[in-house]
């Protein structure tokens, strides 16, 4: 199992995420809003510290420093 990881500024993505991943629905977990993009990075690198194996997915550049930023998780199954 491989934990996914990110940040954005559109909630609304966050399950378009899921399903490109193939990722499993029971397992989101979604967090925020943070008030700038400086306080979702700071979450993202807190878990980056503490998740051993896991992948970012890194969103296409999203412009707002001071937008409201959303954080996400869930758990991708291996591949066989």
């Amino acid at each position: 199992m491989k934990i996914l990881i990110g940040v954005t500024k559109d909630p609304e993505k966050i399950k378009d995420y899921l399903h490109q991943h193939h990722g499993q629905n029971g397992s989101l977990t979604e967090v925020g809003p943070f008030v700038s993009r400086l306080d979702a990075l700071n979450w993202l690198a807190y878990l980056k510290c503490r998740i051993g194996n896991f992948q970012e997915i890194i969103p296409p550049s999203q412009l707002g420093e001071n937008d409201l930023w959303y954080g996400f998780t869930f758990e991708q199954p291996r591949q066989h």
